[in-house]
């Protein structure tokens, strides 16, 4: 549940040898979006080189100057942009858990990488570079892998398995654990006809009083179970749907804002136009002439 395919960067990082990818990027005075709101499958590391940067992970924002790390995690909506629109530069290390297991249900796996995949280890997001001792060690182990050569790993696989290790047992020494309770992965398994209905029907007009009695329960007690789990209200998480959704209209039609506004399921292109500044960082007109890194 959560994000829809459609919305996910298709590009997949490393070799199946080596499922990782370095990528070093640097942005010119005057650059405003460095990439818009996205997702993908891999974790993620990012640690700034030069200048400042504003990240966005899911609804909380963190700024950081140079020499700070960022962690995302599998499937966390994320996007990023310059301060001010000064110049800046950073590497970032996309790979995939199999870096560390190949078997996701191995016994390995089930204690070190699963965990941080269903949200009960929950990794520090943001890493100062003059933070915790712990913290400087991780950006000390990214910045290794990030003086390798961006396009071939191959002659670096040692280094850069060791250093992924590494940085996985800090991140994993300085995690917060939190308990679930049964009755919390039954409310998700029961919400699933609800975010279905959602999915299927979010060009249309949906009322919390439909939602409600799919389940069926009152709507207050919806709402508190709906946001318990989904971290958003029930309204919060259709909008952000239809957000996520026009955005592939943007990308893969030449059709009009308007129409797609309206296909996306809003009816005044002005409140399209605010909710989508205010879920992706720029305008809809700005999403379409700009890719995603």
């Amino acid at each position: 549940m959560g994000h829809k395919k459609e919305y996910e960067e298709k590009q997949r990082h490393g070799t199946v040898e080596l499922p990782l990818g370095l990528h070093k990027m640097e942005y010119p005075e005057g650059t405003d979006a460095i990439f818009y709101l996205h997702w993908h499958q891999e974790f993620e590391f990012f640690v700034v080189t030069k200048g400042s940067m504003l990240f966005r992970v899911d609804e909380r924002e963190y700024m950081l100057r140079k020499g700070d790390g960022i962690f995302i995690n599998s499937n966390q909506l994320h996007s990023a942009k310059t301060i001010d629109g000064h110049a800046c530069a950073f590497f970032a290390v996309d790979f995939s858990y199999q870096i560390l297991a190949e078997d996701i249900h191995s016994r390995f796996a089930q204690k070190y990488i699963r965990p941080v995949l269903n949200g009960e280890t929950e990794f520090a997001v943001y890493l100062a570079g003059d933070g915790e001792h712990w913290q400087q060690e991780v950006i000390s182990l990214l910045q290794d892998i990030g003086v390798c050569p961006e396009h071939d790993l191959t002659d670096y696989e040692l280094l850069v398995r060791s250093r992924i290790y590494a940085v996985w047992d800090q991140m994993t020494h300085h995690a917060a654990y939190t308990m679930r309770e049964k009755s919390g992965k039954h409310s998700s398994e029961r919400l699933a006809p609800v975010v279905e209905y959602m999915h299927q029907n979010y060009a249309y007009e949906i009322t919390l009083a439909e939602l409600a009695a799919l389940l069926p329960m009152s709507e207050g007690q919806f709402c508190r179970v709906f946001k318990q789990v989904m971290k958003l209200s029930p309204m919060q998480y259709l909008m952000r749907y239809r957000i996520l959704q026009s955005c592939r209209m943007l990308q893969d039609t030449d059709k009009k804002v308007g129409e797609i506004a309206n296909l996306s399921g809003f009816n005044n292109i002005s409140y399209f136009n605010k909710v989508f500044l205010n879920t992706i960082g720029c305008t809809p007109k700005e999403y379409r002439a700009n890719s995603m890194y």
